[in-house]
């Protein structure tokens, strides 16, 4: 039988010989998760997304922050799955997030844990098999740490311009590809959304 794997972004499990690879991001996707740059290059939706979209202020996982934050009005509890935390951060998960559930500890306090730690979230249970991660928020008020509140001034410090790096491939996308890309990912968001339907009727 052929080797199979899942999309990273829809999550279809396809034969490995029918998923594409990113260029940059060297994750699988299958074909209608995935976009062609003018000179051939394989580009998922993701990464397309970034390269047209304006650079954002924060890491990677500051969206994830943002989310967190807006759920604790609402609820002490938030599951997720790990394509979920991809398109919330609007990037894809390293490997070892999908290998390893120390990636996804409390401690030590820093890099990615950041995400949820600075906004009084704490993870209380990891799903390796479901791929999926609840988070429980800290009961009080929630204060943001001093090493959080200077990372942000930090951040929202005028950065000096970087030297501009010789490109080594050309990644343009026509205004006709960025359009059916952003339909495309509406289309992906919508099917999660959607409840599950069954063929047949019920019995009464």
């Amino acid at each position: 039988m052929p080797l199979k794997e899942e999309c990273s972004l829809c999550g279809k499990v396809l034969p490995l010989y029918l998923l594409k690879r990113c260029f940059r991001c060297k994750q699988f996707y299958c074909s209608t998760c995935v976009e062609y740059t003018d000179d051939g290059n394989i580009l998922c939706l993701n990464c397309a997304r970034r390269l047209v979209s304006p650079r954002r202020l924060g890491t990677k996982y500051s969206p994830l922050s943002r989310y967190l934050a807006r759920r604790a009005r609402f609820t002490d509890l938030s599951t997720l799955s790990f394509h979920q935390i991809e398109g919330i951060i609007g990037e894809s998960l390293p490997t070892v997030a999908f290998q390893s559930a120390g990636w996804w500890e409390n401690k030590p306090a820093s890099g990615h844990r950041q995400a949820w730690l600075d906004v009084g979230w704490r993870v209380e249970s990891v799903d390796m098999e479901k791929r999926a991660v609840a988070f429980r928020r800290e009961k009080g008020i929630l204060r943001i740490s001093k090493e959080a509140e200077k990372r942000r001034q930090k951040q929202a410090k005028p950065q000096k311009p970087l030297p501009k790096a010789r490109p080594r491939t050309s990644r343009k996308l026509s205004k006709t590809k960025m359009a059916r890309m952003v339909a495309r990912l509406k289309n992906i968001e919508r099917q999660r959304t959607a409840p599950k339907t069954y063929p047949g009727k019920l019995k009464r």
